[in-house]
Order: structure tokens, then C-alpha cells, then sequence
């Protein structure tokens, strides 16, 4: 009973919207680095009974859209590093197969935010209303600086006469407005509250008028909780930190049961359960990853003492393990942005995952490193000691250079910043390089000063990498291009040598025996040599663990097409990359292969059976 009424309570049903794929160290503490899980993107129908018999049915998230052409250019790129990804069946079609009529049933539609992977198909449902977090509408807009740009969100995603964006949170109750809430919604690039039009055509609760203000939950010690129906049914609960507008759902499923919907609070049940914790992880833009934490600590220990390391991370715990561990090597301080690093170190090193990633972090004129470079102090770039920016990812070139000539820009009017160099320097040799101080490090820096600044760039990497693995290769620019020239020889043997031994093993070879004679010949490669795509012929690689772990072919596939993209740009002809492209897409079109190290087309060449193969044309009898 509340206040003499009787108690209301709703159901939930859980609905298939997609799946898609996240390495398990986003998910969990202490993670295997290299190991990947397929994860459900839900959404929820809750089903509200009124005491006049009305059954009002919200759904909550919409999960992964089914037509991913849908989605913008930078999303897509984020996605490509989610495959395996599923979309069939996709949050509408659930709900037809349980006999909803989606333009007449459905009353409510609610977003617990607008990541790519919540907000699904809404032109499936042309007359529902769309609830929203504040501040959700001008998010889609413009975007939430740096961390949230506009280019990740889809500026017409939601129709606005039909959608309302809950009341904003009060920020004067102490008591319900935690400090670390008023700074995240007090942030320059938080969006503005979007009211609700005259004009809109939304439908609400009755209850919206009287009952739509936050109030603290003691109950569950949840800060600010809306009372959606006004009958203690369903609560929203303000969810901030993880994207602006972000809710949680309460439901109350019977007098002393409760279903709490929390989009993106828990993906692993191990979390539940308290064997695990929560991850925090680099997103991108700044951060000690599972390279940059070993490559931040080896270069800790190898610059001398009197020498102060800044590092970025949004994960405390991160931080405060990288402190412990580097206790007594020399100062570690923390930063928030590159703007600040750039501010006052002489030299900067990044290690981004996209092109958008380093296009934010270097060029936002509030956050980048760019930005921070020219009000710079005067100490931190001298004749004797120039500002140095190193970009370690595997970007385009079109992006290096961008940053490149926008720097030169800079230049041209700032004569501060003359000696500030912008230099690429891509790693090979993934996390266990990165943690046994044995990477490769391909670096392109300006003729006119390489002489004289990459003896200094070296002497950095040398705590990351052997001297005898830094490679000067040319312009700015140019060490983006050895990398990408070195990945596209490596997808293309890799689809080589599983041939080869797939022939072998097929003729009843032993591939070990195959394998030992290859490498001790013409046709030994890294792939034969150091990832062997054959499972049981080396220990501890990813053919022996069910190719899990390793470069996943959609990542190879995409490397391999920068290889493509380069060719075509300089006016160089290949013939092998069509082929091996489409023998990717092939394999990576079958369940079976998806998300797997690339190497796993030697299973998918084995279990295909005899005949012509990808790209060889008719072939022969």
C-alpha cells in the first residue's frame, strides 16, 4: 500500500537487440589482455497496469541498429573493431515475435543513452513517445567536447515532436547532488536542457506534471530517483559519467522485489557476483592502455630521476597502481588532457586507437595538444631542447599529415612554436613488446631537423624499444607508411602460409615437420615462424587457444586495406590484396571465424573443402 492506495507493480521482459563484441578487459579487472567475449546489447519491455485496468508498455534501449550503413562514418569506424556483431534479431523484431504491434502498442520508448549500441532502429515505432536524459537533444547536436564529439552521434537519431527530455537534476541539494555529479554536469561541454516545446506531439504519464522531480531513494541510497508513473513502480535514476543524459531504471516487480536496468553498468556476472571489479579503460583519447601502461612504465624507468612523468587515465585505480609500481624510479603526475601535458612537458607521446581519436586530441582548440603547445611556458622548448609530439598508433597517413601541416600552420604565425616538431612513430610488437621493452619503432620526422631531434626522439624510445629497432624512415609521415606497408605484407602471408600448410596438412604432412623445414628455407615468414597458424604446432599462440587472443581478421582486413588505400594513393599497382580481402570477407562473413585471430583462415581454408579458392578465378580440373 502506499499513502492507502494499493501497490502497483510492473513486468519486464528482456529482448534480444544484437550483440557485439568487446575485449574482456573493458568489462573486468585484472583481464587477460588478449581474450574477447560477444556480449548481448538488450533492451527491456516493461508492461504498467493502471489501477483502471490500462496497460502502458516502454520499452528501454533499443540496442544495436540492423542496418549499419545507418550509422555515421566515425561510428563506423568504432564498430569495425566490435566483430563480431550481430544484428538479427534486432530489438523490433522481437518484439513482433511476441505479437507487439510496434506503431499501436508500443506507449513509451526510453533511452538510458545514446551510444551507438542503445539507440537502435526509432523510425520503427512512428507513434511512440521518445523519453530521454537531459541535456540528450543537444548532445545528438552538437556533441559533448572531446571525449563525446558531434561526428559520434547521429544528429537526427530521435523525432523531436515526439520526444521529451526529463527534467534536468537540481544542483543545489547537497544532500541529493554528490560533488562529483556537480563537477561532471558543471563541465564546459555538458549540454544544455532541452524543453519541452508547445507544439510537441509526445504523450505523457498523467503523472508527469506532479510527480516529475528528483528525489533522493534512501531505500537504495540512490541520490536522485523520477517517479515515472507517480505510483513508486518505476523510478529513473540520474546515472552521470558515462555519457550525458544517462539513466538507470528501478522497477518494482512485486512488495519486496526489485529489477534494477542499468545500460552499460554491468556486462560480466562475474561483477555481480564480487570475483571481479568493474574496468575502467582508455577510451581513446588519452590514457594508460593495455600498450601505453607497459610503455609508460619501462620509459618511467629508463628516464633519469630528476625527470617528471606526466600520464592521462580516467581509471583512479589505474593511476594509483602505476604510481605504486613506479614509486621510488622518479616523480609521476597527473594530467587531464593533452592541452595540459603539451602546456608544460618539452616532450609529448600518444598512442591512439583511430584517425578521429588523433584528429581530437591534437586539434580541439580547448583540450589538444596542439592548443596546450602554443601557450606552452618558454622553458618547455628551448634551442638546446625542442618540444617534441610523438604519435605511436597506427593512423592513416591523411591524418598524420593533417596534424602535420596544421602544426606547420601554426608555425608560419607563432613564432614560438619553431621549435615544436609533430613526429609519427607507429610500434610493432603488441602488448608483450610493449611489456618486455622490445617493440619496433618506425619514426618520420622533418629532414631539415632529423639530424638533431631524432637522436632525441631515440634516446625516449630506447626505454620502449632496443636502439637496433628504431627505425628513422623518412618526412613526417612516412613512419605511418612503413607501418602500414609492414601490416599489409603481414595480412597478405598470413592468408600465404596457412595455404601453404593447409596444402601440406591436406597431402598428410606433419605440419610441425612442414613448418621446421619452411623456416629453415626460402619460405620462412613471421607468420610460420611466430604465429603459426596450424593449432598444436607452437605453444601459446593464438591457433593453439582457438585462435582467440591474437589480431582479429576484421582489424587485419582493415590494415590491410590502409595498405590498399596507400597504393592507390601514390599510383602503385598490387594484385594480392584483392584476393586475401575477399578471402577475409569470406571468412569473416561465417560465424565460425568471426572475431577470431586472423590466422584462423587456415581453419576456414581446411573446413571449406576441395575447389577453386577465393580470387583464383575459374580455376582448373
Amino acid at each position: 500500500m502506499t499513502d492507502g492506495k494499493p501497490s502497483v507493480y510492473v513486468t519486464v521482459s528482456a529482448l534480444d537487440a544484437g550483440h557485439i563484441t568487446l575485449p574482456e578487459r573493458l568489462f573486468v579487472t585484472n583481464a587477460d589482455p588478449e581474450k574477447r567475449t560477444t556480449v548481448p546489447s538488450l533492451s527491456f519491455l516493461i508492461q504498467h497496469s493502471s489501477p483502471t485496468g490500462k496497460i502502458t508498455k516502454l520499452v528501454f534501449d533499443l540496442g544495436v541498429k540492423r542496418d549499419l550503413e545507418n550509422y555515421r562514418p566515425a561510428q563506423q569506424e568504432h564498430i569495425a573493431n566490435r566483430q563480431p556483431l550481430i544484428v538479427d534479431p534486432d530489438c523490433a523484431s522481437s518484439l513482433r515475435a511476441g505479437g507487439i504491434d510496434l506503431e499501436n502498442d508500443i506507449d513509451y520508448i526510453m533511452l538510458s543513452h545514446v551510444h551507438w549500441d542503445h539507440v537502435g532502429t526509432p523510425s520503427d515505432f512512428p507513434n511512440s513517445t521518445f523519453l530521454v536524459g537531459s541535456g540528450t537533444l543537444a548532445l545528438l547536436k552538437n556533441g559533448g567536447g572531446p571525449l563525446y564529439p558531434a561526428e559520434m552521434f547521429n544528429h537526427d537519431e530521435l523525432p523531436l515532436s515526439r520526444t521529451v527530455e526529463l527534467p534536468s537534476v537540481p544542483k543545489n541539494n547537497s544532500t541529493s547532488f554528490s560533488d562529483t555529479a556537480s563537477v561532471y554536469y558543471s563541465s564546459p561541454h555538458a549540454p544544455k536542457h532541452t524543453p519541452m516545446p508547445s507544439t510537441s506531439q509526445a504523450h505523457l504519464p498523467p503523472s508527469a506534471e506532479k510527480n516529475w522531480t528528483w528525489r533522493p531513494l534512501t531505500e537504495f541510497n540512490l541520490p536522485n530517483t523520477l517517479d515515472l508513473f507517480g505510483d513508486g513502480s518505476l523510478l529513473v535514476v540520474d546515472s552521470p559519467g558515462h555519457l550525458y543524459g544517462h539513466v538507470n531504471l528501478l522497477a518494482r516487480l512485486g512488495e519486496k522485489e526489485y529489477v534494477y536496468l542499468g545500460g552499460d553498468c554491468c556486462h560480466d556476472p562475474r561483477i555481480l557476483a564480487g570475483e571481479k571489479g568493474i574496468a575502467m579503460y582508455e577510451d581513446g583519447r588519452g590514457g594508460l592502455g593495455v600498450m601505453g601502461y607497459p610503455m609508460a612504465k619501462n620509459l618511467r624507468a629508463g628516464l633519469t630521476p630528476n625527470k617528471t612523468l606526466l600520464v592521462c587515465d580516467i581509471n583512479t585505480e589505474a593511476l594509483d597502481r602505476f604510481k605504486a609500481e613506479t614509486n621510488g624510479k622518479g616523480p609521476v603526475e597527473i594530467i587531464n588532457n593533452g592541452f595540459e601535458a603539451a602546456k608544460v612537458a618539452n616532450t609529448v607521446i600518444t598512442m591512439l586507437p583511430t584517425s578521429s581519436s588523433v584528429k581530437e586530441v591534437y586539434l580541439d582548440p580547448e583540450t589538444g595538444i596542439l592548443a596546450g603547445a602554443a601557450v606552452s611556458s618558454p622553458s618547455s622548448s628551448t634551442p638546446e631542447q625542442p618540444k617534441l609530439l610523438l604519435e605511436c598508433g597506427t593512423i592513416d597517413s591523411s591524418t598524420i599529415q593533417l596534424v602535420h601541416k596544421t602544426l606547420e600552420s601554426m608555425k608560419s604565425t607563432d613564432p614560438s612554436l619553431s621549435n615544436t616538431f609533430f613526429v609519427d612513430a607507429p610500434v610493432s610488437g603488441g602488448p608483450m613488446g610493449a611489456q618486455s621493452a622490445s617493440l619496433t619503432f618506425m619514426v618520420g620526422c622533418p629532414p631539415d631537423s632529423s639530424t638533431s631531434i631524432f637522436p632525441l626522439i631515440k634516446s625516449y624510445l630506447s626505454a620502449m624499444g632496443p636502439p637496433s629497432s628504431i627505425f628513422p624512415c623518412g618526412p613526417c609521415g612516412s613512419g605511418a607508411a612503413f607501418k602500414i606497408i609492414n601490416n599489409y605484407l603481414s595480412a597478405i602471408t598470413s592468408l600465404a602460409a596457412s595455404e601453404a600448410l593447409n596444402i601440406g596438412v591436406k597431402a598428410g604432412l606433419d605440419p610441425k615437420l612442414l613448418t621446421e623445414v619452411i623456416n629453415a628455407s626460402g619460405g620462412q615468414c613471421w607468420v610460420t615462424s611466430r604465429s603459426n597458424p596450424v593449432p598444436g604446432v607452437q605453444e601459446n599462440v593464438p591457433s593453439s587457444r582457438d585462435y582467440e587472443g591474437g589480431f582479429r581478421i576484421e582489424l587485419c582486413a582493415k590494415v590491410l586495406g590502409m595498405g590498399s588505400d596507400l597504393a592507390r594513393v601514390v599510383g602503385a599497382r598490387t594484385v594480392l590484396d584483392g584476393p586475401t580481402l575477399g578471402a577475409f570477407a569470406e571468412a569473416m562473413g561465417d560465424e565460425r571465424y568471426k572475431g577470431k585471430d586472423a590466422r584462423v583462415v587456415y581453419r576456414w581454408l581446411s573446413e571449406s573443402g576441395n575447389g577453386a579458392g577465393a580470387g583464383d578465378g575459374e580455376g582448373e580440373e
